[in-house]
């Protein structure tokens, strides 16, 4: 039980860093920014891997609109990115 325990954390921690390392910010994006960046490329990596459509809308009322389009190249990126 332990040994199972022990290797689905480690499959776990490894699956989230991969997603989360893949989803580096444009130097160009200010810290919030890059926050809202991050949570749009795990949506549309989701959506990806869901054989959902390519469409960030889906999702408006998880953003604050000053920060739209960060989120929208977020999802963008974690879309075409993820397999």
């Amino acid at each position: 039980m332990k040994i199972n325990t022990i290797l689905l954390a480690i499959f776990t921690a490894f699956a989230t860093s991969s997603v989360m390392a893949a989803a580096t910010c444009p130097a160009d994006l200010d810290k919030t920014s890059c926050v809202y960046f991050k949570e749009g490329y795990a949506a549309g990596a989701d959506d990806k891997k869901a054989k959902q459509d390519n469409n960030y809308h889906r999702y408006d009322d998880s953003f604050d609109s000053r920060y739209e389009k960060a989120f929208a190249k977020g999802y963008s990126q974690g879309y075409t990115e993820t397999k």
